[in-house]
């Protein structure tokens, strides 16, 4: 952040973090860290990245992979990725980030991106979207404002207001007047002493 804080042009006591998607879980992770944030916001809240992978594998594979047969696990899930070339292209397409070949070895890396851990050390306020009809991490921000400390905020995006699903596809309007909103009301008097 240093970087940033030696420009002119930058005001330091006026810093803001956000992100969507996946990123809800890299902005609460990064401020368990980074106490110079003066706001942030995580659309959603995610607790555990790899909740998203789990709920389309299933109970079984779950059980597999939490077994440690790992052999096993990769070849039932290689056979399935060629079997179905759009659900392997899409396997493919969310494993490259991380560089890993193995689909047991993916999901082990994956587990490991979780802030369960860390939420105590959160202390910048943090607005957390809660998108209805959120599909890659359901529930996962009300867990995480439950577990926040500190100044936090938790705001809805019903489909009776056209800002449902997930990272609020067809309200980003209305989701950007009610960050902004809150922006300002944070950033008004300045970042917390």
């Amino acid at each position: 952040m240093d970087f940033l804080t030696a420009r002119d042009e930058v005001d330091d006591r006026r810093l803001v973090l956000a992100g969507i998607s996946q990123a809800g879980y890299w902005v609460p992770r990064a401020l368990a860290f980074e106490h110079r944030i003066a706001a942030a916001v995580a659309d959603p809240g995610v607790v555990d990245v790899a909740e998203s992978w789990w709920r389309n594998l299933g109970p079984e594979l779950r059980e597999l992979w939490d077994s440690g047969d790992r052999e096993t696990f990769d070849r039932i899930m290689n056979e399935a990725l060629e079997g179905d070339p759009a659900l392997g292209a899409m396997w493919r397409w969310r494993a490259k980030p991380y560089g890993v070949a193995s689909p047991f070895a993916l999901l082990t890396e994956v587990a490991a991106y979780t802030v369960a851990h860390l939420t105590d050390r959160i202390t910048t306020p943090l607005l957390v979207t809660d998108p209805e009809g959120e599909h890659f991490w359901p529930g996962a921000s009300r867990r995480l404002y439950d577990a926040l400390p500190g100044s936090k905020e938790l705001v809805g995006f019903p489909a009776a207001e056209g800002a449902h699903l997930h990272c609020e596809p067809m309200g980003r309007a209305l989701f950007e007047q009610r960050v902004f909103d809150w922006l300002d009301a944070r950033l008004a008097s300045g970042p917390p002493a």
